[in-house]
């Protein structure tokens, strides 16, 4: 009878990222209360042991130790326990996160643009931005505009286009809108109020879409 691989247990420090889950296909993952990560399960031979251990290094993560266990009915229940823990983790889809991002930015936008014209004199404020800028209140109206649609096009975007495209348009698309938000901004507390939130949930597309990592790609 064939005997099966021998068991090991990798234990790296720090919370192993849900986007490379799929790196390490076949082993256990369970996230520790202790801050670590164990990776767990069967290891065909030391080839393919050194080839986990060079993945550990790529990840930047400190190896803490390397054990081969045996497999008994309690280590089979931890595992369990964490690959449900890092399951539930793995969920977050960064596309549908970046897409849900953008649908709050532009609920913002709306929202300042709807109180901004029960303020008396909000004419005469983008009369004066169009002086200021150069530029004339229609073609102002269309800068307007054509932001909007951008943003809103994110929405779908940030769901359909590749991975690494799909990074890059949201980076830069962000960059861009927050120039906008600030360049055009008007003193009024509510319209600072909302032009932060706005900035604030711009920053987090910026940071996800940056630390984004797709192992297939």
């Amino acid at each position: 009878m064939d005997m099966l691989p021998p068991l090991y247990e990798i234990r790296i420090a720090g919370h192993l990222s849900p986007q490379w889950v799929d790196w390490f296909e076949g082993l256990t993952i369970a996230l520790e209360d202790d801050g670590s990560t164990l990776l767990s399960g069967r290891v065909a031979d030391q080839a393919a042991l050194h080839g986990l251990l060079k993945k550990v290094r790529d990840l930047g993560m400190p190896l803490l130790s390397v054990n081969q266990v045996q497999f008994d009915e309690i280590h089979q229940n931890h595992s369990k326990q964490g690959e449900t823990k890092m399951n539930s983790i793995k969920k977050i889809d960064t596309k549908v996160l970046l897409s849900t991002l953008w649908i709050v930015v532009m609920i913002k936008m709306l929202k300042a643009d709807i109180l901004s014209l029960n303020i008396p004199g909000a004419a005469e404020e983008v009369a004066k931005t169009a002086t200021i800028t150069g530029a004339s209140v229609p073609q102002l109206m269309l800068v307007g505009a054509v932001m909007g649609q951008l943003g809103i096009a994110m929405i779908i975007l940030s769901r359909v286009l590749k991975y690494g495209i799909n990074r890059w348009v949201n980076i830069v698309v962000s960059i861009v809108t927050i120039a906008y938000i600030w360049g055009g901004m008007a003193s009024y507390p509510h319209y600072i109020f909302i032009a932060a939130v706005e900035t604030l949930c711009l920053l987090l597309i910026i940071w996800f879409a940056w630390v984004w990592r797709n192992i297939e790609a």
